[in-house]
């Protein structure tokens, strides 16, 4: 078994790594979880490609990745659709590869990495197989990344080791994609459109996890110099 691969089992056992390495993986989750913003600028490339009438506001997410649409079902919509599945696909392994990160750096514990994990999972799910190959399973799949991510997202923001204000903003941010979820899967647009609504659950996410990636790689730091100073000086003496 590699080295990398011990020290996320040991992270899934509570233990975390120290030293050099907790360094090496705290840049792992920092670029991992910055590299979710990639879907804003795919996300507006495909929708302003769009053939048809796309709309941030009624128009779901997963309308950009597939190639025909309409009332009919037959109309063209972007030639560039594949690019958005390969961006959903690319947000969840993101998050996947940043949460693993930061549960092996031990400033996410592991019902948090798991459930980000997991939701991460769902995201991989529903960008590699779009609504239009299986509506069942990409629902499925985006369900979990929705339900699944928001939970995470809020027991992430509990951990001790981030700061009060940032805790309180990861917290928030799941409350409100959990809430916002609910409404999506109950079908309430409250106003502000279904895509809007849709829109809430992916951007908290996707805001939660870049908040979480600066975070946690200034803690992973501080953290490596805490153990480094508690090895060379195990008996605190000056």
């Amino acid at each position: 078994m590699s080295t990398q691969l011990r020290q996320v089992r040991a992270a899934l056992q509570g233990k975390p790594t120290t030293g050099p390495d907790a360094s090496l993986w705290a840049r792992i989750g920092y670029w991992a979880g910055l590299a979710v913003l990639q879907i804003l600028l795919v996300e507006f490339v495909v929708a302003a490609s769009w053939r048809g009438l796309y709309s941030y506001r009624t128009s779901f997410v997963s309308e950009l990745g597939v190639a025909f649409c309409g009332p009919t079902g037959n109309w063209p919509c972007s030639s560039l659709y594949p690019l958005m599945n390969v961006s959903i696909a690319l947000f969840g392994l993101s998050l996947v590869v940043a949460a693993t990160a930061w549960m092996v750096t031990g400033v996410v514990d592991v019902r948090g990495g798991i459930l980000l994990c997991v939701a991460g999972f769902g995201g991989i799910l529903a960008g590699v197989v779009n609504q239009g190959l299986n509506y069942g399973v990409h629902s499925f799949g985006a369900t979990v990344f929705f339900v699944v991510g928001s939970l995470g997202l809020i027991v992430a923001g509990g951990h001790r080791s981030l700061r009060r204000t940032i805790g309180i903003t990861v917290t928030t941010l799941g409350g409100i994609a959990l809430t916002a979820t609910l409404l999506y899967i109950g079908g309430h647009s409250v106003g502000i459109g279904i895509g809007a609504v849709e829109r809430i659950v992916v951007y908290s996410i996707l805001a939660g996890t870049v908040i979480l990636a600066v975070a946690h790689r200034s803690t992973a730091r501080r953290m490596k110099i805490v153990a480094s100073a508690t090895t060379s000086n195990p008996l605190g003496e000056r």
